[in-house]
């Protein structure tokens, strides 16, 4: 029966499409290599202090998600293919980077060169994505296609790293930056430049007609509807990217079974595979994305309140408990909040909206770290708070984006009405 589906929605896909949805998984394969091993490996194996993790850890997430602008107005300018490959060839130099360095410039460099490059390719593969299918309903099915395959990388990376990492990181770095170079080689050879916007570029030119980009940005700061959505949506990234640095530091602190990192993405990715599409075509068949979303970002929040138990003889129950519930409540909410963007733009700048969406998500996410980072490593703080915090964060953003995404559809209704 899975696999029937399966085949089904690949059918379902365009050949782009294809190309786009196979990228979730390797970029995640790659990814998530080397990225739940570098806190650890940063600390334990070069002795690097907390608050210098925290930095180097939240500076790929800002590099990364607060210049996601750059790269999703470049997308739109210059073309979308071109901004996937100029991603993957500088990823490739930021994992190296990573895996062989051992001073904190060179560190940084990498933080910095591998952030960079998601900043680059990112918007542009979300923005083709939606092009190639602009009807909402298309569009949420091949989103949590995505994710889905997305997830099958997140749970395929660690076990690759892990067995890697008893060799040595170096090899983590080395075989991940592998992993961009031979994608790299298959997008330049599959991926077709889309036709729809290279025909926008080249009427653009032709008619010298290019608005400035700090006019475009201005005039998505003040669109109040975006600007709303975009704040809610991206205590996402918070919640999300505390697992590169609370999990680990939490597992340290609890035991000094590292593979129950491992075990956490692992549960949190084999949930992924096999629930995506169970879920999605729950949530349009019975809750609608205005619930959906409310939902899942409570439940991803509420998920870190289990680490505040403990079980002497099941020491790693709670952290196994925390990703199976982060992983329903990022089911339920990641793929609705990507497909929704271009509720608020038209076509020709998908890729500067899904830029800034990502960009504040990335500003989130380093003050996030920096202050996660900053909390865990004090003695005067007790992890309850850190816990409680970040529950409190999901449940408001929850409650927010539900009530904005019913008066958008209440106004949206009103006016097709009208």
């Amino acid at each position: 029966m899975f696999s029937h589906r399966l085949m089904k929605n690949w059918l379902f896909l365009s050949p782009a499409g294809r190309v786009l949805v196979i990228n979730g998984f390797t970029f995640n394969l790659g990814f998530y290599m080397l990225l739940p091993y570098l806190a650890d490996h940063l600390q334990h194996d070069l002795g690097i202090s907390g608050w210098y993790v925290g930095l180097i850890i939240g500076l790929r997430v800002l590099s990364q998600q607060g210049l996601f602008l750059v790269g999703g107005t470049l997308g739109d300018r210059l073309g979308y293919k071109q901004l996937i490959l100029l991603g993957c060839a500088v990823r490739i130099a930021g994992f190296a980077l990573l895996g062989i360095g051992e001073s904190i410039p060179a560190l940084i460099l990498g933080a910095f060169l591998s952030g960079f490059a998601g900043a680059l390719f990112t918007p542009s593969s979300q923005a083709y994505l939606a092009s190639e299918y602009p009807e909402q309903r298309s569009r949420d099915k091949v989103f949590a296609l995505q994710s889905l395959t997305s997830e099958a990388g997140m749970l395929l990376g660690p076990l690759v790293g892990l067995a890697l990492i008893y060799v040595d990181f170096l090899w983590v770095g080395v075989f991940s930056s592998g992993i961009f170079a031979a994608l790299l080689l298959i997008q330049w050879r599959y991926l077709p430049e889309l036709a729809s916007q290279q025909t926008d570029l080249s009427a653009a030119s032709a008619t010298n007609i290019v608005i400035p980009f700090w006019r475009q940005w201005a005039r998505m700061l003040t669109h109040k509807a975006f600007m709303y959505f975009v704040l809610c949506s991206s205590v996402y990234h918070l919640l999300f990217h505390q697992l590169y640095i609370a999990i680990p530091h939490e597992v340290r602190n609890v035991t000094q079974d590292v593979s129950i990192i491992t075990w956490v993405f692992a549960t949190s990715s084999i949930m992924g595979v096999l629930m995506q599409m169970p879920i999605s075509r729950f949530v349009e068949a019975r809750l609608g994305t205005a619930l959906g979303m409310g939902l899942g970002m409570s439940i991803m929040g509420m998920g870190y309140l289990w680490l505040t138990l403990s079980f002497s003889s099941l020491p790693a129950l709670p952290f196994m408990l925390c990703a199976a519930f982060f992983s329903i409540g990022s089911m339920l909410v990641f793929p609705l909040l990507g497909a929704y963007v271009p509720k608020f733009c038209s076509a020709k700048e998908l890729g500067s909206h899904y830029g800034l969406y990502s960009c504040i998500g990335g500003l989130y996410a380093f003050l996030g770290n920096i202050s996660t980072g900053w909390l865990l490593s004090s003695t005067n703080v007790s992890h309850v708070w850190i816990w409680a915090g970040l529950a409190c964060c999901g449940l408001l953003a929850g409650i927010f984006l539900f009530q904005q995404v019913n008066n958008h559809k209440s106004v949206t209704n009103l006016h097709s009405s009208n």
